[in-house]
């Protein structure tokens, strides 16, 4: 389904027209908004003046993604999570409650106390679950292993890799899977965060799932800027009012090691197809990841590489 016209404007699928009008819902105008990592599409819908709603349009043949992201979207709002609400579904997408633009970034530059709390109450929502979840398979040594493998694929590192930069790899996969485990919101980083009249409340969370403790804290303070943003005791902060065991130093470095390399995997993988955009936040991820994984006592093949990167160099 091509979602414009012959003249480049956003077309309206007529079945969210449908969809929205029997929930009193009427569409006057729409507005592009900007794309994230996958192959979804976002529109602002225009319902009347001061009510708006976001649409998600994925590709005809993910039909299948819908039905999971909706899945997903209702058992987060029936636990309270601080995320939107799930206004429609039809087979071509999702209308989600419009949470509007103001990102984290603009509310740590008003108040930067008063957004630090906000976003700890945010963790804390996520991590006060205790109950299974079923919709996606928690983390795993094999699915963090195959991240790890995306940046060895397209890091420069060579095929095969060096002994020594495999076994670092596959021990920090090991070493992850043996945290004690929360409900993991998946992608806790500032573009992911929005600052509303009620709180911050999180977007893209499709993905959640079961993981390490730490990890939605690595995402947030290592990744899109988050590296200036917060004040040496937040870390610690985020400990105590999350309640995290003993030991957390070194099991935040290993997940600031970890999802550093997996997102440079994935921001390489999408700058080699062309999505330019994403080579600006190589270097704050490449420095954060090289200082973790020089904490770990990495191989040397590995921190020249990420040193490369950090210096914006063979990308």
């Amino acid at each position: 389904m091509d979602p414009f016209d012959s003249h480049g404007n956003p077309k309206e699928p007529a079945v969210f027209r449908q969809r929205l009008l029997r929930l009193g819902l009427s569409p006057q105008a729409w507005e592009p908004l900007t794309a994230d990592a996958s192959v979804r599409r976002f529109f602002r819908v225009y319902l009347r003046p001061g009510k708006s709603a976001v649409l998600m349009l994925y590709p005809p043949e993910d039909a299948v993604s819908v039905r999971h992201h909706a899945a997903v979207f209702r058992w987060a709002r029936r636990q309270g999570l601080p995320v939107p609400k799930l206004l429609a579904e039809a087979a071509e997408g999702l209308v989600v409650e419009d949470l509007g633009s103001r990102g984290v970034r603009e509310a740590l530059a008003a108040n930067p106390d008063a957004a630090q709390e906000q976003l700890l109450r945010v963790l804390a929502a996520f991590q006060a679950y205790r109950g299974p979840f079923t919709l996606n398979p928690p983390f795993d040594q094999d699915l963090f292993m195959r991240e790890l493998q995306q940046f060895l694929d397209y890091s420069g590192l060579g095929q095969p890799a060096a002994p020594a930069v495999l076994a670092f790899c596959r021990s920090l996969a090991f070493a992850l899977a043996a945290h004690p485990y929360r409900l993991c919101h998946r992608d806790f980083h500032l573009d992911n965060l929005l600052a509303t009249p009620v709180g911050i409340k999180a977007v893209d969370f499709q993905d959640l799932r079961l993981g390490p403790d730490t990890y939605d804290v690595a995402s947030l303070l290592r990744e899109r800027g988050g590296t200036t943003l917060f004040p040496d005791d937040f870390l610690a902060r985020a400990a105590q009012v999350l309640g995290w065991e003993a030991n957390w130093q070194t099991r935040f470095t290993q997940c600031a090691a970890q999802r550093g390399l997996k997102a440079l995997g994935t921001f390489l993988k999408l700058a080699s197809l062309g999505r330019s955009q994403y080579r600006r936040l190589i270097p704050e991820v490449a420095t954060n990841a090289w200082q973790a994984v020089k904490a770990l006592g990495g191989p040397t093949e590995l921190l020249a590489v990420l040193e490369k990167l950090s210096a914006d160099e063979g990308l």
